[in-house]
């Protein structure tokens, strides 16, 4: 069973936190660097502007460690919080397939 975070992070702000905060000599930028990307792409990702893509997970990956699915599952779970948030379900009704014949 799996237990779903009450508010997960965005993954940029994981990102930030976990391998730039911490360290005095990394930075975004060197980081954007390693990744190959432009340093205002891998900015707007750190500050939530941009959500993670599938191209930057796998880069991501291959710099900061991780598979690409394990980043992909961090966007996905923040994505899946957010839409639970504006979603309303109270006047959906779910269907019995097994009176439908």
């Amino acid at each position: 069973m799996t237990m779903q975070q009450h508010n997960p992070p965005h993954v940029g702000g994981l990102i930030y936190r976990t391998y730039i905060e911490p360290f005095n000599d990394i930075s975004a930028n060197k980081i954007a660097d390693s990744l190959g990307v432009a340093r205002s792409t891998f900015n707007r990702l750190i500050n939530g502007v941009s959500d993670l893509s599938p191209e930057m997970a796998i880069r991501l990956s291959a710099v900061l460690g991780g598979s690409p699915e394990s980043w992909l599952r961090l966007q996905e779970n923040y994505d899946l919080w957010k839409a639970k948030g504006k979603v309303n379900t109270e006047k959906l009704n779910r269907i019995d397939f097994d009176v439908v014949a």
